[in-house]
């Protein structure tokens, strides 16, 4: 084997892992992408009784990144602009949500199997956790928990079940 073939293919098996780690994110933020419909309950603060909602959430997504912009809705009680933008780094996303009165939160995390894992840290100190999974190419499931304030147990503050329309 030549100097020059060696070199060669030391940089293929090097960015081999890396374009994999891309395209299994492509993949994946592939069957998050579209319009979706959904419904499920949210507690405006961990220590509030749920309600029930509807929801409308618009996802793009390119090889590397997805956009999710949407809002929910509680009958005449609220309506609330929901949205995240995640930018993937091999099984590992970093990005913002928006979806509280709180502001927008910063949120990371990692990816397992059809799930995205984050951790969600609103201005302040107060964090909390988020998962995002694609339960189908047609169904998607977000979930929210964070600790009660007076017990410091995880309640689940959103469940939301979505459709692709």
């Amino acid at each position: 084997m030549t100097k020059e073939l060696a070199i060669a293919s030391a940089l293929l098996l090097v960015a081999l892992p890396s374009f994999q780690a891309s395209a299994d994110e492509t993949g994946f933020l592939r069957d998050l992408a579209g319009n979706w419909q959904g419904s499920g309950q949210v507690r405006l603060t961990p220590d509030a009784k749920p309600m029930k909602v509807s929801c409308s959430l618009d996802s793009q997504a390119s090889a590397s990144a997805i956009n999710m912009d949407g809002a929910c809705r509680a009958l005449a009680v609220f309506s609330r602009k929901i949205g995240a933008d995640l930018k993937a780094n091999g099984a590992s996303y970093t990005g913002s949500y928006v979806g509280s009165r709180r502001g927008t939160a910063q949120l990371s995390g990692k990816r397992s199997g059809r799930t995205l894992n984050l951790q969600v840290k609103w201005p302040g100190t107060k964090e909390a956790s988020m998962q995002v999974a694609s339960l189908s190419s047609d169904r998607m499931r977000l979930v929210t928990r964070e600790p009660h304030p007076e017990t410091g147990e995880q309640v689940v503050t959103a469940q939301i079940d979505f459709s692709r329309k």
